[in-house]
C-alpha cells in the first residue's frame, strides 16, 4: 500500500515494448531503471517507470530493436500539470474557496423561538437593535452581548439566548410572569363623587356606604368610607368602646348624570382620485438593500404599499429577496355635502367624543339632538343622561 502511494505522489509511466521486451527489461535492470507493473497485452509486453528514467529507455530499444510506446502518465505530477494547464478552472477554485469561507462569517437567517404572547416581529426588531439581523459577523455576536441588549430593549423577557447552527441564528426567549400589584392594606381612602349625578347602583365590597340608591349627589361627595366610628343608637346606652374601622374603601357606585356635547363638521368633503401609479423594486441581500433603477420623491398625496419576497432553497430562507413598493399618485377634490351626509359625519363624529369622554363600561341612556347650520358648518348639541362609574378613590393622608 505505501508503495503504491509513493508512485503516486511521484508519478509513473505505463508503457508498451514492441520487440524483444525480454531483453530490454534485463538490460533496464542492469542500469539501474526501477521497473514494476509488468504485463501483457496482446503480442507487446508493458511495465511502468518513474517519468525521469523513461527517456533513459530510447538508447536500449535502439539495441534491442524494441520499439516504446507511452500509454498512460499517471500520478499526482501529471494531475498538477493538467490543472495548471487550465488556469482558469484553478483561479475559480480559489475564488470559490475565498468566497464560501467569507460568506460563512456572516449571518444569513435570524429566527425567534419561545414566544407566546410577545410579537415575534417586536423580537426581531430588538434583536436587529442589538446587532443581530441577516448580514451581521458571526465574531461579533459574542463580544456584543446581544442577550442582555435584547432584555434591555424588552423588559417583559425573563430569558434570553441567542444560539447560532452554521450561518442562522435563533434568538430563544422565556416570557417572565407580570408579579401581581401589592394591596397596600395599611393605606386610608375614600370614594368619593368624581362629577354630580343621581345614585343608580351601589356595591361597597370594603367600607361603610354613606349614600342610597335613588339619592341624588354632588361632585366630591362621600360615597364609600374607608374610616368611619360605628352609629350609636340614640335610644340605646352607649357602648365603652365604639366600633372604629380604619382602612381602604372599595367598590363601585354608577349613577345617572348629565353631560352636554357640542361637535361640528364643515360642509364639504375631500375626496381622492387616482391618477396614475408606480413601482420601485429593491434587490435585498444580506441585511442591505440595492434599488434596480433610480427612484425619486413623489410629490403631492399618495398611496403606497409594500410586497416583498424571500428565495428559499430546499425550505431553508436565503439572504436574498426581492421589495417592490407600489406607489398610487392621488389628486384631491372637494365635494359639496348634503345637509343629511352632514347630519350622519356630525352623529358619528358626536360618537367617538362620547366613547372618547365617557369612562369605560358607560352607557347613554336618553339624548336630545339639536342640529343648526351656520357659515356651511354643521353643528350637533347633544344633552345626553347617561349611566356612569362617578365613584373614584381619594386617599387619606395621616400625619
Amino acid at each position: 500500500m505505501l508503495t503504491r502511494i509513493y508512485h503516486w505522489l511521484s508519478g509513473y509511466v505505463e508503457f508498451l515494448v514492441k520487440g524483444d521486451g525480454a531483453r530490454l527489461f534485463t538490460m533496464a535492470a542492469k542500469r539501474g531503471l526501477l521497473l514494476w507493473g509488468f504485463r501483457r497485452e496482446g503480442g507487446a509486453a508493458g511495465a511502468r517507470i518513474r517519468p525521469g528514467e523513461y527517456r533513459r529507455l530510447r538508447p536500449l530499444c535502439r539495441r534491442c530493436g524494441a520499439v516504446c510506446r507511452v500509454g498512460k502518465k499517471r500520478g499526482l505530477p501529471f494531475q498538477l500539470a493538467r490543472l495548471w494547464a487550465r488556469k482558469g478552472l484553478i483561479i475559480g477554485a480559489v475564488l470559490g474557496a475565498a468566497l464560501y469561507w467569507h460568506m460563512s462569517g456572516f449571518v444569513w437567517g435570524v429566527s425567534v423561538s419561545g414566544t407566546e404572547k410577545l410579537p415575534p416581529n417586536q423580537v426581531l426588531d430588538a434583536a436587529r437593535d442589538s446587532g443581530v439581523y441577516v448580514g451581521a459577523r458571526r465574531e461579533y455576536l459574542r463580544a456584543g452581548n446581544p442577550e442582555g441588549r435584547i432584555q434591555t430593549l424588552l423588559p417583559g423577557l425573563s430569558w434570553v439566548s441567542v444560539n447560532t447552527d452554521g450561518c442562522f441564528a435563533d434568538v430563544a426567549v422565556k416570557e417572565g410572569v407580570a408579579k401581581p400589584e401589592r394591596e397596600q392594606t395599611g393605606e386610608l381612602s375614600n370614594i368619593v363623587a368624581a362629577r354630580a349625578g343621581r345614585i343608580v347602583k351601589l356595591e361597597a365590597h370594603e367600607g361603610r356606604p354613606e349614600v342610597e340608591p335613588g339619592e341624588t349627589v354632588f361632585e366630591g361627595q362621600l360615597l364609600i368610607a374607608g374610616l368611619y366610628q360605628e352609629r350609636l343608637d340614640p335610644w340605646a346606652p352607649p357602648p365603652p368602646e365604639p366600633y372604629e374601622r380604619t382602612g381602604a374603601a372599595r367598590g363601585s357606585v354608577t349613577a345617572e348624570t348629565y353631560r352636554e356635547f357640542t361637535v361640528q363638521v364643515g360642509g364639504t368633503k375631500t375626496l381622492e382620485r387616482e391618477t396614475g401609479r408606480g413601482s420601485e423594486l429593491w434587490l435585498r441581500a444580506f441585511g442591505a438593500e440595492i434599488p434596480l433603477g433610480l427612484f425619486g420623491k413623489p410629490q403631492g398625496p399618495v398611496r403606497s404599499w409594500e410586497e416583498a419576497w424571500q428565495w428559499e432553497v430546499l425550505g431553508v430562507k436565503l439572504p436574498l429577496g426581492l421589495r417592490r413598493q407600489t406607489t398610487v399618485y392621488l389628486e384631491e377634490q372637494e365635494r359639496p355635502l348634503s345637509e343629511e351626509e352632514q347630519k350622519a359625519a356630525a352623529l358619528r363624529k358626536l360618537r367617538e367624543v362620547q366613547k372618547a369622554q365617557l369612562p369605560q363600561g358607560s352607557s347613554v341612556k336618553k339624548e336630545e339632538l339639536e342640529f343648526t347650520f351656520s357659515d356651511g358648518l354643521c353643528i350637533l348639541s347633544a344633552k345626553c343622561r347617561c349611566w356612569e362609574e362617578i365613584g373614584v378613590l381619594e386617599k387619606i393622608l395621616v400625619e
